[in-house]
């Protein structure tokens, strides 16, 4: 029987948890490790300076006190005893599109399987003014049930996003595309404190994207679910061929 661990960033208590867990049962065992609570925006940290705490909510759910990067960590190495199959990071409540993939956490979590060698998928429902979460589910068990029958290399793993539908509607399909370009709001808020002393809020609040073809943007306006497929390779060789006509010795 495959073995399928789920993790997302949104934590424990949320709503599309169970019911991912429900649908991927067609596929094998599932475990979930999730944080405590949100942990939305921590991209692939991981908790070293303090204890790791795991409790026990039910047969085969477990809280975690610390990052979707740890859930997975100790979901695979500890709780499942290093054999998993497949990791499932979601369902995302919010889009994890192009640069968004940079800051997720539920896109680490899945970024985490693969640097542990897992075929892995982060899966996210675009918007939530439905919250489609059926439609979401069904379409991620699609997915996952094709990353069990075949497989791609490791160190890869898939970041999947689901436009939100209205009940009893679905995206025209899956589109196979690759990341686009989030434009992201361009400052801090500077305020005070009751003692006087100045501190920071991060706004980061997106704006928009650039509209180009073949990218998952692109795909969720045209009424699509868009799978990227991502690696950890982060060499840009292309600039590596611009390097080797620099004087560095």
């Amino acid at each position: 029987m495959k073995k399928i661990l789920i993790t997302n960033d949104d934590g424990v208590r949320a709503p599309a948890l169970d019911l991912l867990r429900d649908r991927l049962s067609e596929l094998g065992k599932v475990t979930i490790a999730a944080p405590e609570g949100p942990k939305n925006a921590m991209g692939n940290s991981i908790t070293l300076h303090k204890p790791v705490r795991v409790c026990r909510i039910s047969a085969g759910k477990y809280s975690v006190s610390g990052s979707p990067a740890d859930c997975v960590r100790v979901g695979v190495l500890d709780i499942m005893g290093d054999s998993v199959d497949l990791v499932v990071s979601g369902i995302n409540i919010g889009a994890n599109l192009g640069d968004d993939v940079n800051y997720s956490g539920t896109v680490a979590g899945a970024r985490e399987a693969a640097l542990l060698e897992i075929p892995s998928l982060a899966s996210s429902l675009v918007e939530d003014t439905h919250r489609n979460y059926e439609m979401a589910a069904d379409i991620t068990f699609r997915v996952a049930r094709e990353v069990l029958e075949n497989g791609f290399p490791r160190r890869r793993f898939l970041n999947l996003n689901i436009p939100d539908l209205p009940e009893r509607e679905y995206p025209k399909g899956v589109c196979l595309c690759r990341l686009g370009v989030r434009i992201y709001e361009r400052k801090v808020r500077e305020r005070v404190d009751p003692a006087g002393r100045k501190y920071y809020w991060i706004i980061g609040e997106r704006l928009d994207n650039v509209n180009e073809k073949g990218t998952d943007f692109e795909a969720i306006r045209r009424g699509y679910a868009a799978l990227v497929p991502l690696g950890l390779d982060y060499t840009d060789h292309e600039l590596a061929k611009e390097l080797k006509t620099w004087n560095l010795s």
